[in-house]
């Protein structure tokens, strides 16, 4: 009995969130190198920085990256022929591509993880094998259950211990609360939250650039200008009455840029145009015949109106008389 207990003896990890656990304790004592990233065994070949927790680990990386490849038939898988430089490369081989461990008992259908068969037996069974560990939600597949289990988690606080939902909400968290004042004003120490705010308050400090003007010298005249040219030409045009006289029309304009462009109005060639005839117009195909149309239709005038007599005569009309309306009842089918 204590053989046996020995024997079953297991040694787990006890890093918190770690479930590893080895049957020995030399191995849990290297699986430690890997929890505090220390690697002992580190490769000496020259532009090589490898390092590893365990000596098995470096000599097969020398084998395999370091060493010729020979064609060993001891390292050659014996189904499909395909050679490995390391016994641990085959049996990975062999465990992930040939090895199909878990049968369906149904269809005996194969698979290489458990995982695998358990989304498979969903269509046999009707159940969903994976449950969530927060919340009473179940899935078909494993892939399901890990992409629901994000919504699980959460985010807290550092400062307050405040815990989120959302990695969104968090972020806005601190920046709202946690990271106030973050711009301070140079000239009068006023704080802010964002960037812009802070750069729309300094131009409060900075007095507005004066503007030159340069306002009409006569009395009664209001008028002012950016620029001093213009206001040379609106005192030679409206106080001193000094105009661009047209040749042609004797029309006065007040700049020559506009004469300029009056005298090209003067020199176009006005091209005149040629009515529209209708004697290149085919001649209608129903020409001299009685048109009918949805309203006469309508009313019940389908064949032209018989003529009493030859001779046109023109009654007066009485507009004094009311038109009268004709109603007509439409079916109409949708």
């Amino acid at each position: 009995m204590i053989m046996e207990e020995q024997q079953k003896r297991v040694y787990y990890c006890s890093y918190q969130g770690c479930a590893s656990y080895f049957d020995r304790p030399y191995r849990l004592a290297q699986h430690f190198l890997a929890h505090n990233n220390i690697r002992p065994f580190p490769c000496n070949h020259p532009n090589c920085f490898k390092a590893y927790t365990s000596k098995s680990h470096l000599d097969r990386h020398i084998v395999t990256v370091h060493m010729p490849r020979e064609n060993d038939v001891v390292y050659s898988c014996p189904q499909c022929l395909k050679p490995y430089a390391s016994r641990q490369n085959l049996k990975r081989h062999l465990n992930t591509v040939h090895l199909h461990s878990f049968t369906c008992s149904v269809c005996n259908m194969q698979f290489r993880k458990k995982n695998q068969l358990s989304t498979h037996m969903y269509q046999h069974t009707g159940l969903k094998a994976f449950k969530c560990d927060l919340c009473t939600d179940t899935f078909v597949s494993l892939y399901l259950k890990k992409r629901h289990m994000r919504y699980h988690k959460t985010y807290r606080c550092d400062e307050c211990n405040i815990i989120f939902n959302h990695w969104s909400k968090y972020q806005k968290h601190k920046k709202f609360d946690h990271d106030k004042n973050e711009y301070i004003c140079n000239e009068c120490q006023r704080t802010f939250n964002k960037r812009c705010h802070i750069v729309k308050h300094l131009k409060t400090h900075f007095a507005k650039p004066v503007i030159q003007t340069f306002p009409c010298p006569y009395e009664n005249c209001q008028r002012c200008y950016s620029r001093k040219s213009n206001l040379k030409q609106h005192v030679l045009v409206k106080h001193m009455k000094m105009f661009h006289e047209c040749h042609i029309c004797n029309a006065q304009l007040s700049t020559k840029a506009k004469l300029n462009y009056h005298i090209q109005l003067h020199d176009r060639e006005v091209v005149a145009r040629a009515p529209k005839t209708n004697g290149d117009r085919k001649p209608r195909i129903d020409e001299g015949s009685f048109k009918t149309s949805t309203a006469l239709k309508l009313a019940g005038l389908t064949a032209p109106p018989e003529e009493t007599d030859s001779s046109p005569t023109h009654s007066p009309v009485n507009l004094s008389i009311k038109t009268e309306y004709i109603e007509v009842e439409v079916d109409v089918h949708v």
